[in-house]
């Protein structure tokens, strides 16, 4: 655990997040509303999230190639 925690807000992005823990080589925010913790995002979270986008616009390409 660090002195200095790295937070995030409800409207945070994906990208943001990605961005964020990637660079600060961390795991876990919290995540903070009007200096109250209202939950955490761990990297597994984004990752699922990041997947289920991919799985999405893949399905969405591939409705669109065959013209369904």
């Amino acid at each position: 655990m660090s002195d200095d925690v790295i937070i995030c807000h409800e409207g945070s992005t994906m990208d943001m997040l990605m961005t964020l823990m990637t660079e600060q080589r961390i795991r876990h925010v919290p995540v903070i509303e009007d200096n109250v913790l209202v939950g955490m995002i761990s990297i597994g979270d984004v990752v699922k999230a990041r997947l289920t986008e991919l799985e999405n616009d893949k399905r969405e390409l591939l409705d669109y190639v065959t013209a369904r």
